[in-house]
C-alpha cells in the first residue's frame, strides 16, 4: 500500500473498527527489539525451509546484521572478524538444518556468504567456468539439503564489468565446486540467453527438483524476449498470446513446489483495468479486475508463492487497500480467501484487543522473492505495525493459514480466529 493512501484507510478503519474484531497474529520480531547486544532497525524478507522454520536476516544499529533462524539469531556479521562483513540483500536462505546464506560485502567484495564462511566474492576466479571472473554475487537461496543457489555476474578481466551471468549451485562447504545451472550463452528454446538474461526473479523448490526462472533471451527484439522458463522449457513469452484473448507482456514472483506445480505474476498486453494476473502452470487464474471474497482487486499483484501442499498466497491491491489472501488449491485462487488487509486491527497477545494496526505490506518482488511460504500451517510476512500512539515499525509476523476442514466446518464467515467481518 502506498503511504499516500494510508491517510484515507485510517478514516475508514475508525468507522470500521467499531463493527471488527482484530486479527490475530504472532510477531517474530520488530524494529526496537534487543538482539546481539544491539537493537533491530530493519529486516530481509522472511524465508521458510522445508520443517517450517523461518530466517531472514536483522539489519541492527550498531551496523552489523544477524541471521535469524527459527527462533533467534544463529549468526552475527561482526563475529567474522577480522573479514568485514557489511549490508546484505532481502533475499536469504535457510537449509533444514540451520545452514544459511546471505549477500553482504565481503572485505568489500560483492559476495555470498554462509554458514561455512565466505562462498564467493567478486574478483575471484568463476568456479566451472575458465576463462572468467565474479563481478557480483546477488539473490541468494538455500535449498533445504543445504546447497546454496544465486545468480552471479562474469568478466573476462578481473575488476571488470559485466558481460555476462549465471545461475550457481554449490555444497557451501565446497565453493570451488561451485556449478553452474545456466548462463549467458546457453540455448533455450533456440535462442542464446542475454548478457543480462538470467533474470533475479527465480525460484527452485525445497527438494532441489524443480526450478522456474525467468529468462532475457536474445530474440533480436525487445517486443518479446522476455520469457518464464520451467524445468527445461519456456511456459510463457513476452508477445505470445496468453489463451485469453491478450498476449505476455511482463513476469514477477515466480515460485515452484516440489510436485513441479507453480505460480507466476504479471503484466498482459490487454486493458490496464485487466491486465495484471497470478498464473498457476502456464495458464492465468486470476486477474485485476476479478471479485474474489467479497473484494474487487483493482491493480497489481504484488507477490505470490505456493507451498508443497499445493496452497498459494499471494497479495493483491484493491480500491482502498491490499489484501494479503490464501488458497487451499493454487489451481482454485479465485476461491481464496483473505487473510489480512492493511488498515487491519491485529491481536499479537491474545487477549482479543487490538494492539497494532497493518499499515503496510513489505513484501517485493523487485530486490527479493517476494514471499515463501511453508507446509505447516503458518505463513511469515514483512509488515508495518503502527501502534496506538502512532509510532510505525517494520515486524517479521507470522498468521495462521486455516486447517484442512476450515471450509466445511464453519464456512467462509469465522475461517479464521479474529478474521475481520465483512
Amino acid at each position: 500500500m502506498k503511504k499516500k493512501m494510508l491517510a484515507l484507510i485510517a478514516c475508514a478503519g475508525a468507522t470500521a473498527s467499531a463493527f471488527a474484531d482484530p486479527v490475530s497474529i504472532g510477531v517474530v520480531a520488530k524494529e526496537g527489539d534487543a538482539l546481539d547486544g544491539a537493537v533491530i532497525t530493519g529486516f530481509s524478507q522472511p524465508f521458510v525451509n522445508g520443517v517450517g522454520d523461518v530466517g531472514f536476516t536483522a539489519t541492527l544499529d550498531d551496523g552489523s546484521r544477524s541471521v535469524w533462524y527459527g527462533g533467534g539469531t544463529i549468526f552475527n556479521s561482526g563475529s567474522a572478524l577480522p573479514d568485514v562483513l557489511t549490508g546484505g540483500e532481502s533475499n536469504m536462505g535457510i537449509s533444514n538444518t540451520g545452514g544459511f546464506i546471505y549477500s553482504p560485502s565481503y572485505n568489500g567484495g560483492d559476495s555470498v556468504y554462509t554458514h561455512e564462511g565466505v562462498l564467493l566474492v567478486d574478483d575471484d576466479a568463476a568456479p566451472g567456468l575458465p576463462g572468467f571472473f565474479s563481478t557480483f554475487n546477488s539473490r541468494p537461496r538455500m535449498l533445504d539439503g543445504g546447497d546454496a543457489v544465486w545468480v552471479g555476474g562474469l568478466s573476462t578481466v578481473m575488476g571488470g564489468s559485466s558481460i555476462g551471468r549465471v545461475l550457481y549451485r554449490a555444497d557451501p562447504a565446497n565453493p570451488g565446486g561451485a556449478t553452474p545451472v545456466m548462463k549467458t550463452g546457453d540455448s533455450v528454446g533456440g535462442f542464446a540467453i542475454g548478457a543480462s538474461g538470467i533474470g533475479f526473479g527465480y525460484d527452485f523448490s525445497g527438494d532441489g527438483a524443480h526450478h522456474i526462472q525467468e529468462l532475457l533471451l536474445d530474440t533480436g527484439s525487445t517486443s518479446n524476449d522476455l520469457h518464464v522458463w520451467v524445468d527445461g522449457g519456456v511456459v510463457a513469452r513476452e508477445g505470445s498470446p496468453t489463451g485469453q484473448g491478450d498476449n505476455w507482456a511482463a513476469f514477477k514472483s515466480a515460485s515452484i513446489n516440489s510436485s513441479g506445480n507453480y505460480l507466476f505474476a504479471g503484466d498482459t498486453s490487454g486493458a490496464t483495468a485487466t491486465d495484471d494476473f497470478v498464473a498457476y502452470n502456464g495458464a492465468i487464474s486470476i486477474r485485476q479486475g476479478d471479485l474474489i471474497d467479497g473484494i474487487t482487486l483493482t491493480g497489481a499483484f504484488d507477490a505470490c508463492a505456493i507451498n508443497d501442499l499445493g496452497e498459494a498466497v499471494f497479495i493483491a491491491d484493491s480500491s482502498l487497500t491490499e489484501t494479503l489472501f490464501w488458497a487451499s488449491d493454487a489451481s482454485a485462487l479465485s476461491a481464496a480467501i483473505a487473510l489480512l488487509s492493511v488498515g487491519d486491527e491485529v491481536d499479537v497477545d491474545g487477549d482479543s484487543s487490538p494492539d497494532y494496526t497493518i499499515t503496510d505490506f513489505n513484501a517485493s518482488t523487485i530486490a527479493s522473492q517476494g514471499m515463501d511460504f511453508g507446509n505447516d500451517g503458518l505463513l511469515y510476512i514483512s509488515v508495518d505495525l503502527q501502534d496506538v500512539t502512532g509510532a510505525t515499525v517494520d515486524a517479521i509476523i507470522s498468521i495462521a493459514v486455516p486447517v484442512p476442514g476450515t471450509l466445511a466446518s464453519v464456512g467462509l464467515a469465522g475461517l479464521l480466529l479474529g478474521r475481520r467481518r465483512r
